[in-house]
């Protein structure tokens, strides 16, 4: 898509609903702080008719559909549609499956959480505002949250944005904690359609709790990090999708997004501090120590995209001979949960080529005693295979007594 010759998209062609806001959001056992925001959302919404909501709940949590049975959520008096399903692995996908059953079609989506109120009366209208400046519909807006100041904790997303790159690069559900919301803030800080809105969204309870499912905090930051080019990738798409037909301005617009680039690189991964990052585990997870190292199945399905994401971009700079950069990604994945054998021997392989030869004979040694490679039995057992599957082949060549 990234084609800088096509036309702007229409709104109309595209199926979009003008000033349709779509809130989607994903709960779980917490209908008290879910029926508290679905309040706030019934008194200091304007147009209802223009206002709907979707939430996601998992098949295996009974308190919030024995809430849902209950009449626990009083009719706020705009649509609120429930979408249960198998609990996701990472928040991302809930919100994916939730914008693939709302018919896709709003104007404006916005990404919620179960504990947050909409304070500001007539917020809908804000919103709908400020998106009326863009009619291309490529803009990332955000409302003021008191804990985090200038970030995008409650963002908004123009149709624009989502139909020239599609959900699942806009909020791409690979994290299994946090950092949706940081992807698509990146992308828009480097399309340079990034703004904050006179509108406040409060934490229930005035202050935000712990993270759930928050553990081995130094991989997922880096993981984070080693993937912003694929955030400068899309924001480069954006440009061409906001400047169809402005050479000057798109040009403009991308050495602009390359400085952002620059700058989000040197303020993460070149500042990355794995000793920082546990420093955050610890004082954000909700997870104990004990309970951060008991096996997750939900979680590790998730480190495993990561760590094969990881390796597949690391395989790509060995194959081009990039070995420095191969290394980068490589070296991110020894900071998981998981060990794998295939890390460690491209990591040698690396280290060879980059002419670190101690280092590389030294993990050699290591990755043999972990994972022990037998190679005279296996030349044994292959042997013995070949006489077997021969002795068959010739039994099986013999004729049948009595034929």
């Amino acid at each position: 898509m990234n084609n800088p010759n096509h036309t702007m998209q229409d709104p109309k062609e595209a199926g979009v609903s003008s000033g349709e806001i779509c809130i989607l959001m994903a709960t779980r056992e917490r209908p008290g702080m879910l029926a508290e925001e679905i309040s706030t959302l019934q008194a200091n919404t304007v147009r209802k008719d223009k206002t709907a909501v979707w939430i996601y709940v998992d098949d295996d949590d009974e308190i919030t559909q024995e809430a849902i049975r209950g009449g626990k959520f009083a009719a706020p008096g705009l649509a609120v549609h429930w979408q249960t399903g198998p609990r996701p692995s990472a928040l991302g996908q809930a919100h994916q499956a939730l914008w693939k059953v709302s018919g896709r079609t709003a104007a404006i989506y916005m990404i919620s959480c179960d504990d947050a109120r909409f304070d500001t009366p007539g917020w809908d209208e804000v919103v709908r505002q400020a998106f009326g400046a863009y009619p291309d519909g490529v803009l990332l807006a955000f409302a003021h949250d008191p804990n985090t100041g200038n970030q995008a904790t409650y963002p908004f997303i123009g149709w624009g944005f989502l139909k020239t790159l599609g959900y699942e690069r806009v909020f791409p559900g690979i994290f299994a904690f946090w950092f949706d919301d940081k992807w698509v803030e990146e992308i828009a800080q480097m399309a340079g359609r990034y703004i904050k809105i006179p509108i406040v969204i409060n934490p229930i309870g005035g202050s935000k709790g712990k993270t759930q499912r928050m553990r081995c905090v130094p991989f997922w930051v880096r993981f984070f990090q080693l993937l912003l080019v694929e955030r400068r990738d899309c924001a480069r798409e954006l440009i061409g999708a906001m400047f169809p037909h402005d050479e000057a301005a798109r040009q403009h617009a991308l050495e602009e997004m390359e400085k952002e680039f620059s700058q989000l690189k040197k303020d993460g991964e070149d500042a990355f501090s794995d000793l920082y990052a546990v420093f955050q585990e610890e004082r954000h997870s909700a997870l104990s120590p004990e309970d951060r190292n008991r096996f997750n199945p939900l979680y590790l399905k998730q480190e495993v995209m990561a760590v094969v994401r990881l390796l597949s971009i690391a395989q790509d700079y060995i194959t081009k001979e990039n070995y420095a950069e191969a290394l980068k990604y490589v070296e991110a994945t020894q900071m998981a949960d998981m060990r794998m054998r295939a890390a460690q021997d491209m990591k040698i392989q690396c280290l060879r080529a980059l002419g670190r030869g101690d280092e590389a004979e030294r993990l050699a040694r290591e990755a043999l005693l972990a994972w022990p490679e037998t190679k005279a039995l296996r030349r044994l057992f292959r042997f013995l295979g070949m006489v077997a599957n021969e002795g068959r082949r010739l039994l099986a060549k013999r004729p049948a007594k009595g034929g």
